[in-house]
Formats: C-alpha cells, structure tokens, sequence
C-alpha cells in the first residue's frame, strides 16, 4: 500500500511538473508573440512617423512641385482631404488644378469671340489639352485660322458637350470642334474630375447624360464654379447634399476613397486606401472598358453617339461646319474609333481619328505624360487642317479659300 500510494504520488507529481512547464512554456510563448507583435507595431508607428516627417505634402495650395515621394505617399489621401487642401481663400491663391474646367467660368475671358480680320477663320475648340495642341498646331500652320479654346483637364465627352452647348450663339466662329480623347470616356459615367481621377483629382463638374425616349436628358450638377464649391465647403448641409448628389449618379464615387476621415493622418493607411481606390476603379472600368473594347452594352454608349449627333446637327443649324475628332491614346487602340465611326459614318459628320496616322499602339507616338509627341501631333493636325478646308470650301465655295501661311 505504502508503495503504490508513493508510485502514484511520484507520479502525479511528474504529471502536475509537466503540466506547470508546459504552462510557463506557453505563457513564454504569448510574451514572445506579444513582444514581437509590440515590436512590430512600434516600427510601423516609427515608419508612418518617419514618412510624415520627412515627406510632407506642401500645404500650400500654389505649390505643384511637391516632390515624388511627397506626392506619392500622399495619393492614398481622402479625395475630400485633397480638394480642401486645393481651395485658397481666393482663386488666386488656389491651386491652378481645382480652378481648371468650370462650366460657369468657361470659356476664359481672353479667348475671342469673331475673327479678328475679314480674311481670318475662328475654330471654337472643345475638349481637353489634346484639342488644344491640335488646335495651336493648326494656328501655326495657317495663319488664316484663329482658335476660341473651352477646354477642361482630360475633360470626358460629357463635360466637352456641355461647354459647347452653353458657348453657342456666343462667338462667330466658322469652325466648331468636338474632340474626344479614348481614355476620358469612362468619364460619362462620371460628374467630377475628383471621383475618376483619384490620384490628381480635379475638382470641376459636369452633367451627366442619359437617354430618356430617344433624346438626351442632362443632370446638371449642384456646383459648377470653384466660387460655389468654396462656399458649399463652408456649409455642412450643402456639401452633404453635394455629395449625396454624386452618390447616386456618379458610378465612380466611392464612399472609402472620398470622405475625409483620421486616415488621412497616417501614410500607412493612405497607401492602404489607395491600393482600396485602385481596385474600385478598375472593378468599374472593367465593366465599360476592356481589352477587346468598349462595352457596346454599356448605358452610355447610346449617349456619346447622340451627342456627336446633336453637336453637329445644331453646329450645322448655326451655319458652322462641325468637325470630330477622335484621339485613340495610348493602350485603346482604335476602340474609340470602332464606336463611334458608325454613327458619324451615318450622319456624314466630318472627323478625323488620329489612329489613321499616330497609332495608339506604336509607343513612340507618345511622351511620358500620354499625349502625341511632336511629330505626332503635326501628323494629326495637319490631317484635321486638310479636313478644315475642305469642309469650309463645302459650306462656301465662293468664298476664298482659307490662305496657307509659309508653313503650310
């Protein structure tokens, strides 16, 4: 008896030494764990530290060179964070970025209303900074021809349109041009430059379109000028109904990447939340756009042609010659091109696509930022300047014909 009762207790003792190791082994365990993950914690708190430090974004609003890492750490900031920091208490101590392309303040004061010389043709230009490098190539070729630009940052279909539309009975030009750039079409599906641009945001608006019994029905925006946008950022109530606006008709807004919060504050949680935009951008262009083209079942497909369509009809009702141009930029093809010669096919619109002599897939057509090389750009104006001419010749044959400068 005396030796099972000593064997058993010598072996509960054993079992109770195990089980206290193997308890201290585990709580060593957890102090290990729980010490590396502090550590680890500390250092990501060090880091996001470090980054704020020594690569802040500027904070005033006139400064466009931030730097590369300055301007890269900060791209995950809240959209809403972004343009508040963009808007100075005047215009001129805003950024030129968030003053760009405001319907109400379009076109810029400076730009002419007739030709200056009887012997002269004013081309009223709309579109983005594309149209305009034709439009001043064009100039300098044919010193006859004159440009009345409207114009807004990588501005979509929808913004162009609209500008047009609001500019007629405004100016005596002969020529009116529509331009269209590939990569800006996503955009009609958009009514701001800060919710499809997130990285650069721009802050004007512009309708949107849908089709209603075969006609196109605008939705206007609630602000239009950098004057409203500044006020409606001094009241709740109107930014709030601003916002909610471009909840419901703008696909690309996404509440995450647009409203300003604590992780602004952190470069960690900004390149989180710009990794969160990237992907909402791509899973909405994927349904519009792809590697095979657009989507022809696309809503607003329908939309951009009605537009080419009225822009030139009413162009033609003025008594001016309409005039499409198609800029098929890098990584589209000839997808813009595809969609919509039909329908100018159809309504013997003028136009010219610029895949015809700068193809979208040779790389050497383009400059680092995206737009036509030199050459490039002279090869499409020259094309559209032919297409000017012939067109005007059209409207008037007795007219003399648009005289060529020395360059031409």
């Amino acid at each position: 008896m005396h030796l099972r009762n000593l064997f058993t207790s010598s072996s509960k003792q054993s079992v109770e030494a195990g089980s206290t190791r193997q308890l201290k082994s585990e709580k060593h365990k957890l102090r290990d764990a729980a010490m590396t993950g502090l550590c680890f914690l500390s250092s990501l708190v060090a880091f996001d530290a470090a980054i704020n430090v020594l690569f802040p974004y500027p904070t005033d609003p006139l400064n466009v060179s931030p730097g590369s890492f300055n301007l890269y750490f900060d791209y995950g900031r809240s959209l809403e964070g972004k343009i508040t920091r963009q808007i100075g208490p005047t215009d001129a101590t805003s950024a030129p970025i968030v003053r760009a392309g405001w319907l109400d303040e379009l076109p810029p004061p400076e730009e002419p209303e007739k030709p200056t010389a009887p012997n002269k043709h004013l081309m009223a230009m709309y579109g983005m900074s594309f149209t305009g490098n034709v439009g001043e190539a064009m100039a300098e070729m044919d010193s006859s021809l004159e440009t009345r630009m409207v114009l807004g940052p990588a501005a979509p279909p929808n913004h162009s349109f609209a500008a047009y539309q609001q500019d007629r009975g405004q100016h005596q030009a002969d020529v009116v041009v529509f331009g269209i750039l590939a990569s800006s079409i996503k955009a009609l599906d958009a009514m701001s430059g800060m919710t499809w641009a997130t990285d650069l945001p721009a802050a004007f608006t512009f309708p949107r379109y849908e089709m209603a019994d075969g006609r196109l029905q605008e939705i206007s925006p609630q602000v239009r000028s950098l004057q409203q946008l500044r006020q409606v950022c001094q009241n709740p109530q109107q930014w709030q109904a601003f916002v909610t606006q471009l909840q419901q008709h703008d696909r690309f807004f996404d509440a995450i990447t647009f409203e300003q919060n604590w992780f602004d504050n952190s470069a960690t949680l900004r390149m989180l939340r710009r990794a969160w935009a990237k992907g909402h951008q791509e899973r909405v262009v994927q349904q519009i756009y792809t590697q095979d083209g657009f989507n022809p079942e696309w809503a607003q497909t329908p939309v951009l042609q009605a537009m080419v369509a009225e822009f030139a009809a009413t162009a033609k009702a003025d008594g001016k010659v309409p005039i499409v141009i198609l800029f098929n930029d890098r990584g589209y093809e000839d997808h813009l091109y595809q969609m919509l010669h039909p329908t100018l096919d159809a309504k013997q619109i003028p136009y010219f696509s610029t895949h015809a002599v700068a193809p979208a897939t040779d790389g050497t057509n383009f400059v680092g930022d995206g737009h036509f090389t030199e050459e490039a750009n002279q090869k499409i104006s020259a094309q559209v300047l032919s297409l000017v001419r012939q067109e005007l010749k059209r409207l008037n044959p007795k007219a003399s014909q648009v005289k060529q400068s020395a360059r031409s």
